[in-house]
């Protein structure tokens, strides 16, 4: 008997380490979270995204203190700041997608800024953005002048071309205003400058465009200015002027006065007609009157007045057929009055 309350006992104590194991279960503590978690965190990382910038000049060359920002599609900042001394700025924990890129500063008086532009931003390592500044224009300006007055000139055409280009890569045209002036910036390619050509291809009316071309240098951020000046088609020159005003002047003091010419002619004829007066006395005084008629009254007067050679041979060519015509008209009547003379003594003889 007394087996079976042993018998017994046994049963009831399993029965009470089986009860009581549930309880023991439930009231253990939770165990620890597994180390997976953790990772699951870090799992998210590949989901952000970097981007590098790369600063630097037309010429290659690094440049420091360039500023940036970096824009959401809402306009908000989500990253900024400058280059460092290797010309590079990188932000990283970027959300992927597409920002706005905007520099703010070039960090050099010389250099100009690039326009906003859109950037993607993709999970990973960052990704490189080169951006290259160009050196600031230089301020161009063309002048047109009139060469005489120096008043501008509108409507002058000028061919503006880099100098050593390449099929005129580059080149433009400008025209000038009311004040005789075109301006407009010049791009410039190196921190030493860069040449330009200028030529005048067309000018205003009534002007002559200057033939010769001008070379300019552009300098980062720095005015120049090409000058041309017109002759005006309409003005003579003084050469023309000159010519025409001095030989007249010339000509008209060195031709001798008119006023001496109707003298000469009346003193040198006026003893010519002497001889036909002296043809009515006798033969003695018409012999003698004559003789010094002739000879005194044209060299007289040719002395006196200083006429040419060819006039003096007319007078004394005129007086000599005068005195031959007063000898033939003086012979002739003198032959009459011997005949004359003769009729009459045979008229005498003849009645004695």
């Amino acid at each position: 008997m007394s087996l079976r309350p042993l018998t017994l006992v046994l049963p009831l104590a399993a029965a009470t380490a089986v009860a009581a194991a549930p309880l023991a279960l439930a009231a253990a503590p939770a165990p620890t979270p597994p180390t997976s978690a953790p990772q699951s965190t870090k799992a998210e990382a590949p989901d952000s995204g970097a981007l590098r910038i790369i600063k630097t000049n037309p010429e290659g060359n690094p440049v420091t203190g360039a500023g940036f920002q970096l824009l959401d599609t809402t306009g908000k900042t989500i990253a900024d700041g400058k280059a460092g001394s290797d010309g590079t700025l990188t932000s990283s924990g970027l959300a992927p997608g597409i920002a706005r890129l905007k520099e703010t500063t070039s960090g050099s008086p010389l250099l100009g800024t690039v326009p906003d532009q859109d950037v993607v931003i993709v999970p990973g390592p960052p990704t490189d953005m080169p951006i290259t500044d160009p050196y600031k224009a230089a301020a161009l300006t063309i002048k047109v002048t009139d060469k005489a007055t120096g008043k501008g000139l509108a409507g002058t055409v000028a061919n503006v071309v880099p100098k050593g280009a390449k099929d005129d890569k580059g080149a433009f045209t400008l025209t000038t205003g009311k004040d005789g002036t075109a301006k407009a910036p010049l791009p410039v390619g190196k921190k030493a400058g860069t040449t330009y050509t200028v030529t005048q291809t067309k000018a205003p009316a009534g002007y002559r465009p200057q033939t010769l071309t001008v070379d300019v240098t552009a300098v980062p951020g720095q005015p120049v200015t090409a000058s041309f000046a017109n002759t005006s088609t309409a003005a003579p020159t003084q050469k023309p002027t000159a010519r025409p005003t001095n030989r007249p002047t010339a000509s008209a003091s060195s031709q001798p006065t008119p006023s001496n010419s109707p003298s000469t002619g009346s003193s040198s004829q006026g003893p010519l007609p002497s001889p036909f007066a002296s043809t009515t006395a006798d033969s003695d005084s018409a012999t003698i009157s004559a003789s010094p008629t002739g000879d005194a009254g044209p060299t007289g007067s040719l002395a006196n007045t200083g006429s040419s050679s060819t006039t003096t041979a007319l007078l004394v060519g005129g007086a000599a057929l005068l005195l031959a015509g007063g000898a033939v008209f003086y012979l002739s009547r003198r032959r009459t009055k011997a005949g004359d003379a003769q009729s009459a003594a045979g008229r005498h003889s003849i009645t004695d």
